[in-house]
């Protein structure tokens, strides 16, 4: 069990360190539909140890909610974003050190939680947490809308992996609010850059700033 969860983990930060080397939002978006499914792995893996059968119906919703539906209307989000031509690794430098830095700051964050603990998935914690923390600096940073609203999901699949990890099993119909809260989250979303695209033909920030003088 310790095993898996902490590989799950392993393989979500990775999803979300590639996410930050990554330039182009279509790359950026396959890369969120397989962590999503990573988290939806782990979710079902931690159900079947802990005898939480629950967790598998909320696995079978993040598959269906995170690595699916909302892929699709970012997918939509996403359509009128340029993708960038500059090659990831002369550009992504500064954001990849930050994340790194991110993920020590985890684990030094995470040390004492580690030391009180004695679950079987507590190596996978401070894991998540790096995920949730380089999720919110994306968030942050974001150029765009679309950015913006990947970095969230990402912040979100980091709470969520923490949760799981943390309390080894959350109940299901707490789950399902949080995913109804990001579905219509990312709705609201693409009905707002739809109608700023109408408006002014570009989702930028730099764009809409020359707009505003």
């Amino acid at each position: 069990m310790t095993a898996a969860a902490n590989l799950l983990a392993f393989l979500g930060l990775t999803a979300t360190l590639l996410l930050v080397w990554r330039q182009s939002w279509p790359a950026r978006l396959h890369l969120f539909a397989a962590q999503s499914v990573l988290l939806a792995v782990l979710a079902g893996t931690i159900g079947v140890f802990a005898g939480k059968w629950a967790l598998l119906g909320v696995g079978a919703v993040v598959l269906v909610v995170k690595a699916w539906m909302i892929p699709r209307l970012l997918w939509r989000i996403g359509a009128g974003v340029p993708v960038r031509p500059v090659a990831p690794g002369r550009s992504s430098g500064i954001p990849l050190l930050v994340a790194g830095v991110l993920v020590v700051a985890a684990y030094v964050i995470m040390l004492p939680v580690n030391a009180a603990t004695e679950l079987p998935t507590e190596g996978g914690i401070p894991l998540a947490f790096a995920m949730a923390l380089i999720g919110l600096y994306l968030c942050v940073t974001g150029h765009d809308a679309f950015g913006h609203t990947l970095g969230f999901l990402v912040f979100e699949n980091g709470i969520f992996a923490l949760a799981i990890l943390a309390t080894y099993g959350l109940p299901s119909i707490v789950e399902a609010g949080v995913f109804l809260d990001v579905l219509v989250v990312v709705l609201i979303m693409e009905g707002v850059v739809a109608q700023v695209r109408r408006e002014h033909a570009s989702t930028e920030e730099e764009r809409l700033r020359e707009l505003r003088g």
